[in-house]
């Protein structure tokens, strides 16, 4: 019988330092999963930010397309998905389409048939 004391009494002892250190695990747990969840938040508006950078490049490139007379769409996807150098390739072609313009009076796409 006093052995079974003994056992309860050393049971009783042990059980709340357990519970203690299970919450503080979960708590150290929850503390990682919202550093987590902060950071993905963190990226998907850095996503979004970047997504509406590009498609302002592919809108830039299709009106400027558009207003010369070139395929719009081509020049959108062109200016989305290799939008610096589509930008500086687009600024020496209108810079060209506007010498000729100067030079000859009209651009080239006029003289074709």
């Amino acid at each position: 019988m006093t052995r079974l004391l003994i056992l309860l009494t050393f049971l009783c002892a042990i059980a709340p330092g357990r519970a203690i250190a299970q919450s503080q695990q979960a708590g150290y747990r929850i503390s990682q999963l919202e550093q987590r969840i902060d950071g993905l938040d963190r990226k998907v508006t850095d996503a979004g930010a970047s997504g509406l950078v590009l498609f302002l490049f592919g809108a830039f490139c299709a009106l400027w397309a558009q207003n010369t007379g070139r395929s719009a769409w081509l020049w959108f996807f062109l200016g989305m998905f290799f939008n610096v150098i589509t930008i500086f390739f687009l600024l020496t072609k209108n810079s060209n389409d506007n010498f000729e313009k100067r030079r000859f009076g009209r651009t080239r796409r006029e003289t074709r048939p």
